[in-house]
């Protein structure tokens, strides 16, 4: 039968998506659990692997220095560079920062693993990861790269609120945001 919004009032077609007592089941908390814990295992794996890299590719002497680049986006596009190249070493691309951005990621992801503020977390790891993608140029052109921000911002509808949220009982996720993660 064909949906027939005459017939469902538009709150409880609304309802339908963004309420989250489908995904209430053990098996769904429990299966959320263990996708967010992947999901700080791949941050950190990434982050691990740019701690050792970062210098040589996107660093002051690096094969493509971020500050370079970031001041030919400066010059080219002006102040539309910012939204179209997001990164926080627009503030700086020195070797501290980026290190310090790294370092960053790592935090979140461990603390993403252990379950410790996990939206917080996921939106702190993203954000870094982002930074870095933005300013990579050829070394960014990669689909995971790209994957793994879509997760990481998907993940962020579906993460329990709070410091230590447990299986997360008392903050489901919705249809919507389980549907695009799907």
């Amino acid at each position: 039968m064909m949906f027939d919004e005459s017939t469902e009032p538009r709150t409880a077609w609304l309802a339908r998506w963004f309420a989250p007592d489908v995904w209430s089941s053990e098996s769904y908390l429990r299966a959320r659990w263990i996708w967010l814990r992947a999901l700080g295992g791949i941050f950190f794996s990434a982050f691990l692997a740019l701690w050792f890299q970062i210098d040589g590719l996107i660093g002051p002497r690096g094969i493509l220095p971020a500050t370079q680049y970031l001041a030919a986006v400066r010059e080219a596009l002006g102040l539309r560079g910012y939204w179209l190249v997001p990164s926080l070493f627009w503030f700086s691309a020195s070797t501290e920062m980026l290190h310090g951005v790294v370092i960053a990621g790592l935090i979140a992801s461990v603390a993403l693993v252990c379950n410790l503020w996990p939206r917080l977390s996921i939106a702190i790891a993203s954000i870094a990861f982002l930074s870095f993608v933005s300013a990579a140029q050829d070394f960014s052109a990669y689909q995971s790269d790209g994957m793994l921000l879509e997760a990481g911002f998907l993940s962020l509808f579906i993460a329990p609120a709070g410091l230590l949220p447990g299986w997360g009982r008392k903050s489901l996720p919705v249809r919507a945001a389980m549907f695009l993660l799907l």
